[in-house]
C-alpha cells in the first residue's frame, strides 16, 4: 500500500521563500563565531564541527527555496512512513527473518531510526507555527526584512511547542552520535529501498526518494560526529540545546508582548 501523502502546508505560502531566507540568516547568526563567544564553555568545539552542524541545518532542515521544492515530495513520502511505521513492515516482511539478518537489536534500531526522522518531520511542522504568526502581522514583508524577524515570530510560539521542537532536534543529533546504531539503521533503510525498487509497481518514485532522503539525512548527520570522543559529542549536544533555548528565551523577553 502506498503511504498517504502529507503535503506541506507552508510551501505554497506567498512569502515562504522569504521566510526560509530569514530562518537561514538567523541560524548563521546563532552559530557565528561572534555569538559563540557568549558561550566560553563550548570554546573547545572545533569551528569545523560547528560549520558541519550549520551545513546540516541549512541543507537538510532549511535549504534554499529551490532545493526545498525538489525535496518536498520526498519529504511528504518520508513523513508518511515515519508517521505510519506499520507500512515499513509491509516492505520488510517477516520480523524473525529481519532479526536474523540485522541482529537482535533490529526492532530497537528501526524504532530509533523512525524517531530520529520524526525530528525532521517536526522541523517542518514548526515552520507552520512561524507562518501562522507571520499571517497575523500587518506589515509582513517589513517584518521579514528586519534584523529581528525570527525573534519576533518565535517569541509568539508557545513554550511547550518550542521546547518539544528543541528536544526533537536534540534527539536527532543524539542518534547521530551513536555510530553503531546509525550503521544498523542505514543498513535497514537501504534494504527497504532495495525491496521497494524490486516492487516498482507498488511504490512511486517519490516513495523511493523519501526513503533515500532518510538515508542521506542519517549519513550526513553521522559525519558530524565521526572520530569524536564521547565527551566531545556530549559537548556539542549540550551546545545545541543551550544555544537554541537561549535564543528562544531572549526572544520572548523582548517580543512576547
Amino acid at each position: 500500500m502506498k503511504p498517504k501523502k502529507e503535503s506541506s502546508k507552508v510551501l505554497n505560502h506567498p512569502l515562504f521563500q522569504e521566510l526560509i531566507l530569514m530562518y537561514q540568516s538567523s541560524l548563521k547568526k546563532r552559530y557565528s563565531e561572534e555569538n559563540l563567544k557568549l558561550y566560553p564553555e563550548f570554546s573547545s568545539i572545533p569551528r569545523s564541527k560547528i560549520d558541519q552542524l550549520l551545513y546540516f541545518f541549512l541543507e537538510y532542515l532549511y535549504p534554499e527555496y529551490s532545493k526545498r521544492k525538489e525535496l518536498d515530495a520526498a519529504f511528504d513520502a518520508l513523513s508518511g512512513f515515519v508517521n505510519h511505521p506499520t507500512k515499513i513492515w509491509g516492505i520488510l516482511g517477516n520480523l524473525a527473518l529481519s532479526i536474523f539478518r540485522f541482529g537482535k537489536h533490529f526492532p530497537m534500531a528501526l524504532r530509533a531510526g523512525l524517531a530520529a526522522l520524526q525530528s525532521y518531520v517536526t522541523a517542518h511542522q514548526f515552520e507552520e507555527e512561524l507562518v501562522m504568526e507571520l499571517d497575523r502581522q500587518e506589515n509582513q514583508m517589513g517584518l521579514l526584512n528586519s534584523e529581528f524577524a525570527m525573534e519576533t515570530l518565535i517569541a509568539k510560539v508557545e513554550k511547550k511547542k518550542a521546547d518539544a521542537f528543541r528536544k526533537d532536534i536534540g534527539g536527532l543529533f543524539k542518534v547521530f552520535s551513536d555510530a553503531e546504531l546509525i550503521r544498523k539503521i542505514i543498513l535497514i533503510m537501504e534494504d527497504i529501498l532495495v525491496k521497494m525498487e524490486s516492487k516498482g509497481g507498488l511504490y512511486t518514485e517519490a516513495d523511493r526518494k523519501g526513503i533515500s532522503l532518510g538515508v542521506t539525512i542519517l549519513k550526513e548527520g553521522r559525519e558530524i560526529f565521526d572520530e569524536m570522543k564521547t565527551d566531545e559529542i556530549n559537548l556539542i549536544l549540550q551546545a545545541i540545546d543551550r544555544i537554541e533555548e537561549d535564543f528562544y528565551l531572549r526572544a520572548c523577553e523582548k517580543y512576547s508582548n
